[in-house]
């Protein structure tokens, strides 16, 4: 037993183009398959009518029912589908057995409600490729008589499919679909109108939620458009699109964002407006900011990899000694002995080798100390200015997107340490450069002083 339902929605006068007769019967002979497959690889895999050409038929129709008849609906538009283990849409044979119910299915319509146009589209380019009859059936006979009180489900069409489709799928799979199907078309059938409204609305209230809970759950994993349709997808909730689009499109024509996203569960239709009040600039927003924190997450993992790796290393090497600065060596005093005048000559020469040697020169070389002990740790001030800085840069990594991280009370004592190190470093290696001049300024006196006394012939 398929399932089955009528639309009578195509009327006069519509509220859109696609709610006309005409718009119905362009809809369905459009051979342009909606999700193409080797199930459908056009849109209409057989297509009869008890009429000829029942698109020229129906426009000639609806020409003489504005002019001559009262009766707003054009077309009763039926649909009849089947599941997929009732009938295989890749199997021939069962295309033309669906196709074959459609038609049986009108036939046994027309002795209800009289002798009228018809036609049946067997289609399966639907996003779930089921097998599926569309039976359209005019309203007003060439009498121009309509059918009276329409085409109820309870009375007429679930009576008719129950017969027919009882009748052709006899394999034990479709029997046991039927009888499960029948069963929950007992429960519906046995309830009144109003009792059925309420099964219907707390039915779509359940679907509702299951759609809030999910959209919401996505919104906070998806990064990008395309992971949030496909994991909405896997939860058999989709974005219901127009006829002539492959997938929804979040611009319109004029390249805005649409107002609004169509949802859809198991028949249950509700937009993004209404359900978490979010138009699709907003979602696509949220899903951008979903994209940073997942890639600022990742940063930060890589970062905190590397600082560690660098951490053992330095745990595994050898303590460093601090680095000795050598005493200033005495003077040696010659082995005989100096007058006071030479020792003054001594103290006047050193002055002036000192002052030969400009400023700039020692604060340059000063500066390139520096910079050769960043590379070579040779003493333990160079080694705590280097974990100094480089805790200062873990921090400043972890926080700079933060405003006014700058002033910090962390960043601030951080970076103290980092400029006393400096400070303290900088001094260290002057005072050995000191030390060394002094040396070799002492040295020259002395060879100076040599040379006078074994005189210029020696």
């Amino acid at each position: 037993m398929s399932v089955i339902s009528v639309k009578t929605k195509y009327h006069v006068p519509p509220r859109k183009n696609s709610e006309t007769g005409k718009g119905c019967i362009a809809y369905l002979s459009d051979e342009k398959s909606h999700n193409e497959s080797s199930a459908s690889p056009i849109r209409n895999l057989r297509k009869s009518s008890n009429c000829g050409d029942f698109k020229t038929v129906a426009r000639k129709r609806f020409k003489e029912q504005a002019r001559n008849s009262n009766a707003n609906v054009e077309l009763y538009s039926i649909v009849q589908s089947f599941d997929l283990d009732e009938l295989d849409p890749e199997n021939q044979n069962d295309v033309d057995k669906a196709h074959k119910i459609g038609i049986l299915t009108a036939k046994e319509i027309m002795k209800k409600v009289g002798d009228r146009e018809f036609c049946v589209f067997t289609q399966a380019d639907g996003e779930s490729h089921h097998l599926h009859n569309h039976i359209v059936i005019m309203n007003c006979d060439k009498e121009l008589n309509t059918i009276k009180h329409g085409l109820s489900w309870k009375k007429t069409l679930a009576p008719i499919n129950d017969k027919i489709t009882g009748e052709q799928l006899q394999n034990a799979k479709q029997k046991a679909i039927q009888s499960r199907l029948k069963k929950s078309y007992d429960e519906v059938t046995a309830l009144s109108t109003a009792n059925r409204k309420i099964k219907r609305q707390t039915e779509n209230e359940k679907k509702k939620e299951y759609i809030f809970e999910n959209v919401n759950d996505v919104l906070e994993i998806a990064k990008t458009q395309k992971e949030f349709v496909e994991l909405l997808r896997e939860r058999q909730i989709i974005i219901r699109r127009n006829a002539k689009e492959k997938e929804f499109n979040w611009l319109t024509k004029s390249g805005k964002y649409k107002s609004r996203l169509p949802f859809e569960y198991e028949g249950y239709k509700i937009t993004s407006k209404k359900l978490i009040n979010q138009n699709p600039e907003q979602i696509l927003r949220k899903l951008y900011q979903n994209k940073q924190k997942f890639e600022a997450k990742q940063r930060q993992n890589t970062k905190s990899q590397t600082d560690k790796t660098i951490e053992t290393k330095l745990n595994e090497e050898q303590v460093i000694k601090p680095r000795e600065i050598k005493s200033q060596t005495q003077i040696k005093t010659p082995k005989s002995q100096k007058t006071a005048n030479q020792q003054n000559k001594k103290k006047q020469e050193k002055t002036k080798i000192s002052s030969k040697t400009p400023k700039n020169k020692i604060e340059e070389r000063n500066v390139n100390a520096v910079h050769v002990r960043k590379s070579n740790i040779n003493s333990l001030t160079d080694l705590e200015l280097v974990m100094a800085i480089r805790k200062r840069d873990i921090w400043r990594n972890k926080h700079f997107h933060e405003a006014n991280w700058q002033n910090n009370s962390t960043y601030l004592q951080l970076q103290g340490k980092v400029v006393f190190l400096r400070t303290q470093l900088t001094a260290e290696i002057k005072a050995q450069q000191q030390a060394q001049q002094t040396i070799i300024a002492t040295q020259e006196a002395e060879r100076r002083i040599k040379k006078q006394e074994e005189g210029p012939g020696y």
